[in-house]
């Protein structure tokens, strides 16, 4: 990581700190979004992401025992107007150390860059994957997004994992977002040299019934679904009525809030590239990985980790903004190495490439996690001073737990 990026990790950390992290027992952090209405989705996955991760990052390595931060979560109905009441009343009120911000809305996002430098309050965006947070040029703001079409190689990869160099369909909805995907898809498949079936849906063409018929007989061992939740469900329970199970994979925007398939229908495999549900019957047990039922794995992606990084960063602020480390932990955050996505690594321009630690490997019907591990704390001032005037020792290799 350049010096630049290090210096933004430096410079929000000593913000986070400076507002609000004073000696104290405990913190407060702001979770705002739409919990309820059209877009309750990215609203609960913020909020559980938040959640999760401070329940274990408490009981890391990196504390001497549970830090009280309690998580406020205010319910925004995805209206503005009450968005920035609410977000008022977390930083005047409340006194929360910083704000998770889970509405993807372009306006949202604007309005809270600009409460951001208003109310001096360092805000952390999950969902905000135009980009709008950049736009008002705000330094207590972090676009903490990935864009989908960033994900699409890394479904793509999973695809050919299961493809086993047969026949792999490609079933695109319409809409001019998924014929940009689309494209972004078939130059993934055709760099891959695999042969695949493309199947583009419409109403006067290839509906359901027909792609899961045409994908049938042709074999198909895998698809990739890049269209709607309901593009989804209704092309697997075309398949369903067929009694052909292939596997799938689809990016996390296309996930329903209830997956509803026939008894009789059995999925052996199927996996969301990014993203976080709160629906999950294990949700409350791991903040990576979820397993639904029927063995759908599912991979986390960029508002899960979002979540969960923000979190761990402002946790990390407040646990040590009185200590005497609190210097050498800045720059062992900064030593994080990148996430590493179910079929490969992929980096992130903004933020720096610092902020994911996860590691996730796929399996026959999950995934299988663990913590890349953390780089040993660097010596205090102190410490290198009174080294200095010691014997030459050998260095102690890194402690893990």
């Amino acid at each position: 990581m350049g010096p630049g990026a290090l210096g933004t990790l430096l410079f929000a950390l000593s913000l986070v700190c400076a507002w609000g992290c004073g000696r104290h027992e405990g913190a407060y952090l702001g979770v705002l979004g739409p919990e309820t209405g059209d877009r309750s989705y990215y609203g609960l996955e913020g909020f559980h992401g938040a959640e999760l991760c401070v329940n274990a990052f408490a009981k890391s390595r990196f504390t001497a025992s549970d830090v009280p931060l309690e998580l406020l979560h205010y319910d925004t109905v995805g209206d503005i107007v009450r968005f920035e009441a609410l977000f008022r009343r977390l930083v005047e009120t409340d006194g929360v150390s910083a704000v998770i911000v889970t509405d993807p809305d372009p306006d949202t996002v604007r309005l809270a860059s600009r409460l951001s430098d208003e109310l001096g309050t360092a805000v952390f965006f999950c969902s905000d994957s135009t980009g709008a947070s950049g736009e008002v040029g705000s330094p207590r703001t972090y676009n903490l997004s990935v864009g989908n079409r960033l994900l699409i190689p890394e479904a793509v990869d999973v695809a050919l994992v299961w493809a086993r160099a047969d026949t792999l369909a490609l079933v695109s909805g319409e809409g001019d977002l998924f014929r940009v995907y689309h494209d972004d898809f078939t130059r993934a498949l055709d760099a891959s040299g695999l042969e695949y079936l493309d199947l583009e849906l419409s109403l006067s063409g290839y509906d359901y019934d027909c792609a899961a018929y045409r994908m049938l007989a042709d074999g198909v061992s895998g698809v990739i679904v890049n269209g709607s939740a309901e593009d989804l469900v209704g092309l697997l329970k075309s398949c369903a009525e067929l009694t052909y199970n292939p596997p799938f994979v689809a990016l996390a925007t296309a996930k329903p809030r209830r997956l509803e398939l026939p008894d009789h229908y059995v999925l052996d495999q199927g996996y969301f590239v990014g993203g976080f549900s709160s629906e999950s019957p294990n949700a409350k047990t791991t903040a990576f990985v979820e397993t639904f039922r029927n063995n759908i794995g599912h991979v986390p992606g960029p508002v899960a980790a979002a979540s969960y990084d923000a979190a761990r960063i402002v946790l990390r602020a407040i646990i040590e903004a009185d200590s005497a480390e609190a210097g050498p932990v800045a720059q062992a955050i900064a030593g994080f190495g990148t996430h590493s996505g179910v079929a490969g690594d992929y980096v992130l321009g903004t933020p720096p490439e610092w902020v994911f630690v996860e590691r996730t490997v796929p399996a026959a019907t999950g995934v299988n996690v663990e913590l890349a591990t953390a780089p040993p704390i660097p010596l205090t001032v102190e410490e290198i001073i009174s080294e200095a005037v010691q014997p030459a020792q050998a260095v102690p290799a890194a402690q893990t737990e």
